[in-house]
């Protein structure tokens, strides 16, 4: 089964067994993030006023993790994976001796600039994604 979230123009299914983390206030930036019952995975969507810029979006989300995960390797999304994305990178980095996968993309809707966050340990990466990719279409076909 499936959950919904819709709030600040925002609306897209989830999990219902994921858990929902939304910011206090409906101001932006804003953070909703939703985890995998396990804590393994996680997907987020970042809101930020319409004229932010998407590579300064992506850069200062890079230089933050690069702070944490100084081992941190970085590649450009293949067409296949940009969808209707402005921008995007995929990074791989070291998190408890685990090989994490994380992937962000950068989407423009009426209203917002939207960065949108997910990741998985790499070898649940590939199954985990078809879960992500139907929380960030359901969203952006909700725009």
């Amino acid at each position: 089964m499936t959950a919904v979230y819709d709030k600040q123009g925002l609306n897209f299914m989830y999990p219902e067994n994921w858990k929902l983390t939304d910011s206090a206030d409906d101001s932006v930036p804003h953070e909703i993030t939703v985890d995998s019952p396990d804590g393994a995975a996680m997907w987020s969507v970042h809101l930020y006023p319409d004229g932010t810029q998407p590579d300064q979006l992506l850069s200062q989300t890079i230089e933050s993790l690069q702070e944490t995960y100084p081992d941190l390797e970085l590649s450009g999304l293949d067409e296949s994976s940009i969808e209707k994305s402005i921008e995007g990178n995929e990074a791989l980095f070291y998190c408890l001796d685990f090989l994490v996968r994380a992937r962000l993309q950068v989407f423009q809707t009426d209203k917002y600039r939207l960065l949108a966050w997910y990741q998985a340990e790499d070898r649940e990466f590939a199954k985990m994604e078809l879960v992500f990719q139907a929380m960030t279409t359901s969203l952006l076909q909700s725009m």
